[in-house]
Order: C-alpha cells, then structure tokens, then sequence
C-alpha cells in the first residue's frame, strides 16, 4: 500500500519506454512547426532580458551565488572523475565530436544531480520570485496578485497543485537517464535527445503561470494541446542553456525570465481579445 504513491508519481521504465516511443511519434509530426514557431527564442530574450533589467535576478542573489559556486564544485568533481572515459567512449562512436558531447553530458549529469539539492533548498522559491518579478514588469501585476490569492487559498485546502519548474522532477530526470544513449548517435542522435526531452519539458517552464491562472489539470493540458510545438521548442532551447558546463544552473533563472515573458505576451494578447469580444457583445446587444 506504501508503494502505490511513489510508484504512481515514479513511472516505471517500461513505461517512460512506451511513452517516449508515443512522444518520439508526436515529435516527427511537429518538429517543422517547433522549430518555425521561433518559441525557442524565448530562453534567448529572457537573457537579454536579464542583462538589461539586472535587478530581477540580483533580488535572489544569494540563490544565484549558490547555483553558480554549486555548480562549478560538482562539475569540477565529476570532470575528474568522469569526463577522460566518457570522452573517449564517445569518441569512438562520434569521432572527434565525443569530447564535446562529453562536456554536453557533464552539464547535463551535474544539473541531474543539483535538482535533488537545489532546487528543494533554495532554487525553486527563487525561480517563483524571479518569474513572478518579470510577469509584474511586463504589465501583470493584477495576475500576480490574484494568482497568488488563489494559489494560496488553495493551499489552505488541501489542494494539490502542480509545483513550479517540474522540468528538474524526477520522472524528468529518469526520462534523461533513459535517452542519454541516444548521444552516441553523432549530431541526429543529440538532436534527438533534445525534441524528445524538450517536448516534456517545455510546458514545465509554465507550471507558475498556471498557478497564477488557477488552471486545473484538464484546463492545462487543453491550453498545452494548443501550443504544443511552440512548448517543445522552448522547451529545447531551454534545456541547451542549462546543460551549458558549470553556469547551466544559473540559466534556470533567465530561462524563468523568458517563460515570463512568453506568459506576459500570452496573456496581454488574452486580454486583448477578451476586450475585443466584450466590445463585439455590447454591439451586438
């Protein structure tokens, strides 16, 4: 009885196997409009965002510090430890690739890891912090304080909601685990490991802004639907910033940044169209 809960939120291999083998199938169908949807480009505004408005991430600079300081000590140990053999495995399946890819595996292992410790300590509350700062930046401010409203008197329920960021959760980690092999595979391979893993994970980015909409789980899942190659490719690119060697932790804050200012631009468009319907209605009466 004690298992069923871990094992529900856990998948088991087998099945993050059927699912990846559905996804994969998915992701040949939307890979073209991914990738035209320019979505990708979020993660890069989002950094050019925070270097030109350095106040939203230095509010949480004591997370940033430890990000980066934690980043670089564990990538240090698992580079010394790990990178000669893993380089020269993939090296003999990718030739002269295999020591980046090595590199591409090291920051990818050590976010892996970090996620355990981190983000529970002290990443999670600050990406909350910095995403709530840009939405209110950018016009927002009235989704901010209603959401919060909402998020916490659910909370005051009982009511289980979905936690910021879930693309560090641990079924997303098994999921990295389980496509990380596709590496060996020279540039297709690498391409591949991407879609699949920015296909799951790019809605995460997002699970704050639900929050603050007071979505439900089928409200979600129908609004993802809806976009979900413009999802798959910020999840993409997203996920090439955090996998960047030592300073792919402190990425997780500008990638926050740029899903907040998709979530602005979503929602200032919501309400233009809201207006516009209001003004159609009151012609119509």
């Amino acid at each position: 009885m004690s298992t069923n809960p871990s094992s529900s939120t856990i998948p088991r291999p087998s099945d993050l196997v059927t699912e990846l083998r559905d996804e994969a199938t998915t992701i040949a169908k939307i890979g073209g409009q991914a990738v035209f949807s320019l979505a990708w480009l979020w993660p890069v505004r989002g950094l050019l965002y925070t270097f030109l408005h350095p106040q939203i991430i230095l509010s949480v600079r004591g997370a940033l510090v430890k990000s980066l300081s934690s980043s670089a000590i564990l990538f240090a140990v698992l580079a010394f430890f790990t990178y000669v053999p893993q380089a020269a495995v993939l090296s003999l399946f990718t030739g002269p690739f295999g020591p980046f890819l090595a590199l591409f595996l090291l920051g990818a292992e050590s976010i892996f890891l970090l996620s355990f410790l981190a983000k529970p300590l002290f990443l999670e509350p600050a990406l909350q912090h910095v995403f709530d700062a840009t939405l209110i930046e950018n016009g927002q401010r009235q989704l901010v304080k209603e959401g919060k409203t909402k998020y916490a008197a659910a909370a005051d329920r009982g009511n289980a909601l979905v936690r910021p960021l879930q693309a560090l959760s641990r079924e997303g980690i098994v999921r990295y685990i389980i496509t990380l092999p596709l590496n060996l595979i020279p540039v297709i391979g690498t391409v591949g490991f991407l879609f699949i893993n920015g296909h799951r994970a790019g809605p995460g980015w997002h699970s704050r802004y639900f929050q603050l909409k007071g979505f439900d789980k089928a409200q979600r899942q129908s609004f993802v639907a809806k976009r979900r190659p413009a999802y798959t490719a910020f999840g993409i690119g997203a996920l090439l910033f955090t996998f960047v060697p030592v300073v792919g932790l402190v990425f997780t804050f500008t990638n926050t940044v740029g899903a907040a200012l998709w979530a602005a631009q979503m929602e200032a468009q919501s309400n233009i169209i809201g207006d516009q319907g209001d003004g159609k209605t009151t012609k119509a009466k």
